[in-house]
């Protein structure tokens, strides 16, 4: 779990998070069904679960960067769109994956199978589509706060955009077309991730407070941040325990998704083992004996120690443009404080 970038972030974050329950619960009247009651209810569960709130942080930290304050009802009503926004993506990603668990919690899919089991899984699924689409209409209502929010918009938006094409290679598969090579893995991590998770609410928020502020340094950090964080949950999608990370385990593996684990792995691999990953890889299911046998070969190729390695270098590249950011103390700390977070977890995850 990643700490706090600043101690002042505090009640910021807890009022962002207030904000977003109330968007949630404000979905409520809409519609009289219990079944939609219960939706909304397996929402706010999803919301108020434990988590690190990086993207408020990232906001914040961005209005100080801009010179502005790190607090305030506007700024805390964009940030809470931009944990709207998240959620929505959460929400759409767990059913293309047709995953169980999210933060510890059934997925809304699940919730809503388990809530009305009637409903079959295919329409369970879409009734989760159409609640991630209520929540990025709530997200864009606080997003869109007036004043410097639609410039901040802006930002975020053009980040959605590397966004949808990231999902889109992502969903494509790492054996489809323009997904082989290091480099150009790493492109499609950058796209589905980075963009979103670091760049767009460290630059977002930085433009509300400075409409006329150089984006540059904030996007670069952003995206090499983002690049390790993605390649901290591939990596912990493998090795990391399900208590822990709130979700299932070998989804990408499942679903044969672009990942830094998967990528290391057929570049290591013997001609035999890249055989039996070749039948896995995309299967939908795994067999106990399947799953000693992926563990066993990402022991014996040194996976875990390679893509630490590869988040020990974004890291380093991220803290090489934090300093030459030229952002104050205060909010170089803060950056560097985000670092040091990634650093314990990835440290938590190879041990």
């Amino acid at each position: 779990m990643l700490k706090l970038a600043r101690r002042e972030f505090d009640g910021p974050v807890s009022r962002i998070s207030e904000f977003v329950s109330a968007a949630i619960e404000g979905a409520r009247p809409y519609g009289d069904s219990p079944l939609w009651s219960d939706a909304v209810s397996a929402t706010l569960a999803l919301h108020q679960a434990p988590q690190h709130f990086l993207r408020s942080q990232l906001v914040l930290l961005g209005s100080l960067a801009g010179g502005g304050p790190p607090e305030g009802e506007a700024l805390e009503r964009f940030a809470a769109g931009m944990e709207l926004l998240h959620l929505f993506m959460l929400v759409h990603d767990d059913v293309i994956d047709e995953a169980r668990m999210r933060r510890g919690r059934p997925t809304l899919h699940l919730a809503l199978l388990q809530s009305a089991p009637t409903l079959g899984a295919g329409r369970a699924r879409s009734l989760a589509i159409v609640v991630g689409s209520t929540l990025h209409v709530l997200a864009m209502r606080h997003l869109l706060c007036g004043g410097r929010g639609r410039a901040a918009c802006e930002v975020v938006l053009e980040a959605c955009l590397h966004t949808g094409i990231g999902q889109f290679e992502d969903i494509v598969g790492w054996r489809g077309p323009g997904t082989s090579g290091g480099e150009t893995v790493r492109a499609v991590i950058e796209d589905k991730a980075a963009y979103h998770a670091f760049a767009a609410p460290l630059a977002g928020g930085l433009r509300f407070a400075n409409l006329d502020a150089d984006l540059g340094p904030a996007m670069a950090w952003g995206r090499r941040m983002g690049v390790a964080l993605q390649g901290l949950d591939d990596l912990g999608d493998f090795v990391g325990d399900p208590a822990v990370t709130g979700k299932d385990n070998f989804r990408d593996l499942l679903e044969g998704r672009v990942s830094l684990v998967l990528s290391l792995l057929f570049e290591r691999a013997s001609a035999e083992d890249r055989a039996f990953l070749e039948s896995v890889v995309g299967r939908g299911a795994l067999v106990p004996a399947d799953r000693d046998e992926i563990e066993r070969l990402l022991a014996s190729h040194g996976v875990a120690s390679g893509c630490a390695q590869f988040i020990r270098g974004e890291l380093a590249e991220a803290e090489r443009v934090r300093a030459a950011s030229g952002f104050s103390p205060e909010v170089r700390e803060g950056m560097s404080a985000l670092e040091q977070g990634l650093l314990e977890i990835l440290a938590a995850l190879v041990a």
